[in-house]
């Protein structure tokens, strides 16, 4: 049986609705005052937002060479960008990776320390047919990597190791290698199953196929690294002086770069009309006079006044002013 509300009734159910309204208003503004952001204690954030940031640069770089090499040797485009750097548990990435595997177990002499190289099997067999001349066609399926095809990537894999060792030598020097190969995480131990690692993904695409690769670091090595003073400093303040040899290059570089001069002899406007009437004799007159300065320009810059002349039997120009504003330096 329906009920029909009184006036009275529905104003005060209005009412009710509005006041429940403000209070959740209320409710979201208090909460966007106090900006409270959830913390996980049992992962804390191990590397600072600054030295992530000197981490997503050397990474950038590494991609960026790797990219082109293996572009080089498989003749055909291969992207990779860099998806991720996630600070988690040693145990944790074990248990990520799907067996059989591709796992690569390099070394760093410098300080010493072991580190993973994970890449997608799926990744290597393409690669390994269009080495050989083939298509390079996408299996869905992990097939357990052969000790051949093991031997036929040791060239990409020692390139890679160099690439790596590069990327770092803006923040150490230090030799890297690969020195062994397995197919199970659960039989590669670079650190205790509860210590934390910092792992860089990269996300490689082959023709319309996407796969992964992944790069695990002990976060003590890490840190070991970044805890040096000079290295605290550059990330904290940048470099802000620079080499002395360094300068001179720039500086020398500088005086060495051509650049364009224009003078501007005057200017006029004409009509669509004129312009199409013009014929050969006719006289334009500009808005310069014989003897009058004239602007010279460089690369799109008003930068002189000069007078118009000859020299022997060349038309010249003769610098009579430097001008000086906000977009000109003494």
């Amino acid at each position: 049986m329906n009920k029909v509300l009184s006036q009275e009734e529905i104003d005060a159910l209005l009412t009710s609705v509005g006041e429940g309204e403000d209070a959740e208003k209320a409710q979201a503004q208090i909460q966007k005052e106090k900006k409270v952001t959830l913390y996980d204690f049992k992962r804390p954030h191990h590397v600072s937002k600054e030295q992530l940031r000197l981490l997503d640069n050397i990474h950038e770089a590494l991609i960026s060479k790797l990219g082109v090499f293996l572009s080089a040797q498989l003749k055909m485009i291969v992207e990779m960008d860099l998806i991720g750097i996630d600070q988690i548990m040693y145990s944790e990435f074990v248990m990520s990776i799907s067996s059989p595997s591709a796992l690569y177990v390099g070394e760093f002499d410098n300080p010493y320390s072991k580190f993973i190289l994970e890449i997608s099997p799926q990744f290597i067999a393409s690669a390994i047919e269009r080495l050989f001349g083939g298509q390079g066609t996408y299996t869905s399926t992990n097939h357990r990597v052969s000790t051949i095809e093991q031997k036929i990537m040791e060239r990409i894999i020692d390139k890679i190791a160099l690439e790596i060792s590069n990327s770092w030598d803006i923040v150490q020097e230090f030799g890297c290698e690969f020195n062994r190969f397995e197919h199970n995480a659960e039989f590669v131990q670079i650190a205790s199953a509860s210590e934390p690692v910092i792992v860089v993904s990269i996300e490689v695409k082959l023709r319309d196929h996407t796969t992964m690769m992944n790069i695990c670091y002990p976060h003590v090595w890490i840190s070991e690294i970044l805890s040096n003073p000079n290295i605290q400093n550059e990330i904290m303040l940048g470099n802000q002086s620079s080499e002395e040899g360094k300068q001179e290059v720039v500086e020398q570089k500088l005086y060495n770069t051509p650049t364009n001069l224009r003078a501007i002899l005057g200017k006029t406007k004409l009509s669509v009309q004129d312009f199409i009437e013009l014929q050969k004799g006719d006289v334009i007159t500009l808005d310069k006079n014989l003897g009058e300065n004239i602007m010279v320009y460089a690369q799109n810059q008003s930068m002189f006044e000069a007078q118009v002349g000859k020299k022997r039997k060349n038309y010249a120009i003769k610098i009579s002013d430097i001008l000086k504003g906000e977009n000109n330096e003494d």
